[in-house]
């Protein structure tokens, strides 16, 4: 009988350990206030700020999203400058040599929830012929850092806590010479795909 006792109470720890897990994910929330706290995130904001958060580790890297949804263009990278629209209606996008498309990015733990961000269609710059592409050319993306909100992880009084951040934010593609990495420069050279400021 003392060994299903202990037993027992070794069981209702464990639910009451676990019941209290879940019901601490579940009460934390997004805060009502957000767009009001964007706000006054961005009319406090001045250009040394953003050079502060750009080298600070909030901003460093591009965060990956959630979920993207093609809203303008297509994926299709055309074969040659001939496949190129001449349509004077058309976009610049849709008739650089390194066309992209825009997509509606959305991350959950970021504010704002849902940036419009380009992506390009092509990895190398299109060419004048088809089978034309040269390999001392490439398309890479350019970004624009942007002034965001972003989740910290932490939740006070069953709310989810927000901080000030830096989102770059993909604005188009551009064609681009290839780089060289330097002698003795290592893997750290500029011949990455590290994002590119605008």
């Amino acid at each position: 009988n003392h060994f299903r006792y202990q037993v027992s109470k070794v069981v209702c720890s464990v639910i009451v350990l676990l019941t209290g897990v879940a019901d601490s994910a579940v009460i934390c929330s997004e805060p009502t206030n957000l767009a009001e706290q964007y706000s006054q995130y961005m009319a406090n904001a001045t250009v040394s700020n953003m050079l502060e958060y750009l080298e600070s580790s909030t901003a460093g890297g591009v965060a990956s999203d959630e979920e993207e949804q093609l809203i303008y263009g297509n994926r299709i990278c055309p074969s040659s400058i001939k496949a190129i629209t001449t349509d004077p209606k058309s976009s610049v996008f849709e008739r650089t040599t390194c066309p992209y498309f825009l997509v509606a990015s959305h991350l959950s733990t970021r504010y704002p929830k849902i940036i419009t961000e380009a992506r390009c269609k092509c990895s190398g710059c299109v060419p004048l012929e088809e089978n034309g592409h040269s390999d001392l050319t490439r398309c890479e993306p350019v970004y624009r850092p942007v002034r965001v909100l972003s989740r910290t992880g932490n939740c006070v009084n069953g709310v989810y806590q927000y901080a000030a951040a830096v989102h770059m934010k993909q604005e188009g593609c551009t064609c681009v010479r290839k780089t060289e990495a330097l002698s003795g420069s290592g893997s750290g050279s500029n011949g990455s795909d590290d994002p590119i400021p605008m």
